[in-house]
């Protein structure tokens, strides 16, 4: 479900919580319970804000890439 949710999203999957995934289960449910026409996928994706689907890109780990960019540029030029 995650891998559906990444592809969806257009993001890696290891920028998806999946602890956020699961969670977003509960509310899911209830709002199929008033619209039985909904579909997960499509409903996480209009939700992917208010349920935190995507992790945020820290502070560090933007420090860590663009020393690997450093490091490795020559190589890969």
């Amino acid at each position: 479900m995650c891998a559906d949710v990444a592809v969806a999203l257009q993001q890696p999957i290891e920028r998806i919580s999946v602890e956020m995934v699961f969670r977003s289960l509960y509310f899911f449910v209830r709002a199929r319970a008033h619209n039985s026409q909904l579909l997960l996928i499509p409903w996480s994706v209009e939700h992917l804000r208010s349920m935190g689907l995507v992790k945020a890109v820290r502070q560090r780990h933007r420090r860590t890439a663009a020393r690997s960019v450093d490091i490795w540029s020559e190589t890969l030029t």
